[in-house]
């Protein structure tokens, strides 16, 4: 029986600590960081909202839409919880969180063009695929 001796603080090791690290990271992030620019959504929302239809927004839907906007990331995420073992089975564990990087990207995409597109709606679905990220990583 082959005896196992340590080796310490190795290249892959931290590598691998680096990327666990970065996933709770971008985890943390979008789940706290939406709530302090509400301001400026609701703002973004209501400026779109005027330019789209030529009316000011009734505050009722601009509640429902900045709801849908911080919601939709656990909505995401639950559907990304409920796939992430069975991409990870069926495509293998390497390959699934590539494909899972492929949605973060796209996710991020959306939400970073969200103002130069003057789309709000790209923004709740960038956050709901990055819930999707989120979640399949683990």
């Amino acid at each position: 029986m082959p005896t196992i001796t340590p080796k310490g603080l190795t290249c892959h090791l931290v590598y691998a600590i680096f990327a666990a690290v970065l996933g709770m990271f971008q985890f943390g992030y979008n789940t706290g960081v939406i709530n302090a620019p509400q301001s400026a959504i609701h703002d973004f929302i209501t400026q779109m909202w005027l330019e789209r239809y030529d009316e000011v927004i009734v505050s009722e839907t601009l509640n429902l839409l900045s709801s849908i906007v911080v919601s939709i990331f656990a909505g995401g995420g639950m559907i990304g919880g409920f796939f992430g073992g069975f991409i990870a089975n069926r495509c293998g564990r390497k390959r699934g969180l590539l494909l899972n990087n492929i949605i973060g990207i796209v996710g991020g995409a959306l939400m970073g063009s969200t103002q130069v597109s003057e789309s709000f709606e790209m923004l709740i679905i960038g956050r709901f695929l990055i819930g999707i990220n989120c979640e399949c990583e683990y």
